[in-house]
């Protein structure tokens, strides 16, 4: 299941990219690091080797290099936090550590994003997936619906609003008591 979340980010945060992936060559990583990352050109390709690593082959990526890229992201947030495409990256290590199951660090990067940027473009996307982790997997369902309707109440127009409507509704719930609901409504 991880895997099949990894690779569907993976996809999604590949066609978002900026860079020509077309012109990146593919290296494995390295397990251990003799030089320190010290500049901004260093660190700007770590992210890229990484990226480039994990998007080149999505249906066989694993956690390590996942992790490598996370890490790259969040070097690159803490050391050049003044570069637009910061946010960016801030926006993507939240989804990259929402699919790989950390969900406060998922939420740390929500967080960020939209106390540094509340009106970037990814800020809507960003405060939905922090409800979204909130409630699916830290099952807090009361915050969960508190984010959902902040995300309802501040983007009233976002494609999204329906989806959190809903989640509002199913916050709580079992799987069994929804698929009743589903056939009871269905019923009618």
């Amino acid at each position: 299941m991880r895997l099949v979340i990894v690779s569907a980010v993976s996809i999604f945060l590949f066609s978002c990219s900026n860079s020509s992936e077309k012109d990146i060559s593919v290296e494995q990583p390295t397990i251990e690091k003799d030089t320190i990352i010290d500049t901004f050109e260093e660190r700007a390709a770590e992210v890229e080797k990484y990226s480039a690593i994990l998007f080149s082959d999505s249906l066989n990526t694993n956690d390590e290099v996942a992790l490598k890229l996370l890490n790259a992201y969040e070097e690159y947030i803490h050391y050049h936090s003044f570069e637009t495409i910061s946010m960016e990256y801030q926006f993507r290590a939240g989804e990259l550590a929402k699919a790989l199951n950390k969900p406060h660090v998922a939420i740390k990067h929500f967080n960020g994003l939209l106390e540094r940027a509340p009106n970037h473009e990814r800020a809507p996307l960003a405060l939905f997936y922090k409800a979204m982790v909130i409630g699916d997997i830290l099952l807090e369902h009361e915050n969960a619906k508190r984010y959902y309707q902040e995300f309802i109440d501040k983007y009233p127009t976002h494609p999204l609003v329906e989806s959190a409507k809903e989640s509002i509704k199913l916050q709580g719930k079992s799987l069994e008591e929804i698929v009743k609901e589903f056939e009871k409504k269905n019923a009618s």
